[in-house]
């Protein structure tokens, strides 16, 4: 069971999660490439890092309420599709969908939270 029992609570993850992702993927210089080939360990379990992050955001952006992801333009169908595909399938994952996921959606789902804490008057900064 998710201990996030509120909108904000889980906005607050997913934010944090995005920014962390986006932080060291920049530090890292980590590639599309590195990430879809892994040619040595280090760069495949960076990668199985990277889904875990994809699959705990889109765990808390399913779990927000219907109202806010309406309201802020949660994509909570293709959130809920990318969150099952990860959990029930993950040693067949598109890596190059979840590396989409993290290039295009994450600063998607980003704008979204930033609406929301607009919104409610709290600066995710």
């Amino acid at each position: 069971m998710n201990a996030r029992n509120n909108d904000l609570s889980r906005i607050q993850e997913i934010h944090d999660i995005i920014m962390q992702t986006q932080r060291q993927l920049h530090e890292l210089s980590f590639t599309r490439e590195r990430f879809t080939s892994p040619a040595c360990s280090a760069d495949d379990l960076i990668a199985e890092g990277l889904m875990n992050r994809v699959f705990r955001a889109m765990e808390e952006a399913g779990s927000l309420s219907p109202d806010a992801s309406e309201l802020y333009g949660f994509d909570t169908r293709g959130i809920k599709g990318v969150r099952n595909r990860l959990a029930h399938a993950y040693g067949e994952v598109d890596r190059d969908v979840i590396w989409s996921v993290i290039q295009e959606d994450f600063p998607a789902l980003l704008a979204s939270c930033h609406a929301y804490c607009d919104e409610v008057g709290v600066d995710l900064r």
